[in-house]
């Protein structure tokens, strides 16, 4: 979870890397049969992530463990999706990041067994004594989707395969939830005042009703606002919104005017050091390609995120001058898909002409 390669995942694993977030997340939107065998006093964060490089700019994950009432164990597996489009293989792909977490768990515990038999080699004892029969732990898989699209995938894995009536009892399977936070009404949205201006920046950052709607987000924050806590969050959370093309620093500004009573500036100015606005990730990436070549970045950039860059694409890179190159840096944070690089150029050069 290191590697940030876009806005979306920067916000959600600083969010959601909160135990606090995380708990009470767990408690208002897993099923009350499980949240009720739960000790969410225990939950920890696994500093893990199961998506590969080519799906990294598309995805998130965060694995949580938390023991039961009972002692047990028990896996939470969020995976964020936050792509311009539905992919309706994202099933599949969830599929092997449950394999993974098994696979990870699997070569822990040979670790803790080989350790447990030098152990009992040294105390003259049976090699195998104290070893348990082995067992994997339960994960919880969890989709939470922001994206435009209303959410139209397969509700069960084997609806991907061809002829699943006839083979269904050779298909594997599992049960999901999805939160997908588009149709969600805002009287849905529970939880902790974090948890919920979290969740509802992410159902509106692509709607054109995110303008209308940040105030009274905000607003929810204010007899918080003392806080420090308050503030280290709002530093996370601006800067993810600043991003978002259609919100610049004088709309940040009016927004918590409103929502904290003329205090928006005073505001901005304690977050200065923090902000997106003040020094932005594509300033620093500008800064970086000042020392490594800007066209050489942005091609970095695009390789990172959408996978293999189109002839066409890496011509226009490498034959644009250092201005342009700037201006797609600072505009590649809002790339959902590489066809967003296309209307960007396309308008780009069209305003010039």
């Amino acid at each position: 979870m290191n590697t940030i390669i876009n806005p979306h995942a920067m916000f959600f694993e600083n969010i959601f890397s909160r135990l606090d977030i995380a708990a009470d997340f767990i408690k208002n939107y897993l099923p009350d049969h499980i949240v009720k065998r739960l000790n969410l006093s225990t939950v920890q964060l696994e500093r893990k992530s199961f998506i590969n490089k080519q799906l990294k700019g598309s995805q998130s994950d965060i694995l949580y463990k938390v023991k039961t009432i009972d002692k047990e164990i028990l896996f939470i597996y969020i995976l964020l999706e936050h792509k311009s489009y539905i992919d309706r293989w994202v099933l599949f792909q969830l599929l092997g990041y449950i394999v993974q977490i098994g696979d990870r768990e699997r070569m822990i515990n040979k670790v803790k067994r080989k350790r447990k038999r030098e152990e009992n080699k040294v105390n003259n004892r049976s090699e195998n004594e104290g070893i348990e029969t082995e067992y994997l732990t339960p994960v919880i898989p969890i989709i939470v989707y922001h994206g435009p699209e209303t959410w139209k995938i397969p509700k069960n894995l084997p609806e991907l395969y061809k002829g699943n009536d006839l083979y269904k009892d050779f298909l594997p399977d599992f049960k999901f939830k999805v939160i997908n936070l588009h149709n969600y009404d805002e009287s849905q949205i529970k939880g902790i005042v974090y948890l919920q201006v979290s969740l509802l920046v992410m159902k509106y950052f692509f709607s054109e009703e995110l303008i209308n709607k940040l105030p009274e987000i905000l607003s929810l924050l204010a007899d918080l606002i003392q806080q420090k806590t308050t503030i280290d969050f709002l530093s996370i959370l601006l800067e993810y919104i600043g991003t978002n093309q259609r919100c610049d620093e004088e709309f940040l500004k009016k927004s918590l005017d409103i929502a904290f009573e003329n205090k928006g500036e005073q505001i901005m100015y304690s977050l200065a050091d923090k902000l997106v606005e003040k020094y932005s990730l594509a300033d620093k990436w500008i800064d970086k390609g000042k020392k490594e070549g800007k066209a050489e970045l942005i091609s970095f950039l695009f390789e990172e995120r959408f996978g293999k860059i189109p002839p066409q694409i890496q011509k226009q890179i490498n034959q644009t001058d250092d201005n342009i190159i700037e201006d797609l840096t600072r505009s590649f944070l809002r790339f959902q898909s590489i066809n967003d690089y296309y209307l960007w150029w396309d308008k780009y050069y069209s305003t010039r002409k």
